[in-house]
């Protein structure tokens, strides 16, 4: 059975300190980029740990680092017990008319 998992960089214990600002195309672009690292981090994890046969697709990178995926259960139970993800399972909707 396919299920959607929302993947995110689990959040480090040091207290919160806001940054300076900055110009809104440099926060895009620094999101962007640390979008694309974690989504190459998911991929190599679930590649060592030969899970990407139970994978059906994998979301492209955006401004967050978030990933998306359509797997099976058994993937969203490993990256749950990795410590360096927080991982869940997306809420279905099914609507009917």
């Amino acid at each position: 059975m396919w299920i959607e998992a929302i993947v995110m960089p689990r959040e480090d214990s040091r207290p919160y300190r806001p940054s300076p600002p900055r110009d809104r195309r440099a926060v895009y672009s620094a999101g962007q980029h640390e979008s694309l690292e974690f989504r190459a981090t998911v991929l190599n994890f679930l590649q060592a740990n030969q899970l990407m046969g139970a994978v059906k697709w994998v979301s492209e990178p955006g401004s967050l680092p978030m990933v998306m995926l359509r797997c099976q259960e058994r993937v969203l139970d490993r990256l749950r017990k990795a410590p360096e993800f927080e991982a869940g399972q997306s809420l279905s909707l099914e609507l009917q008319s």
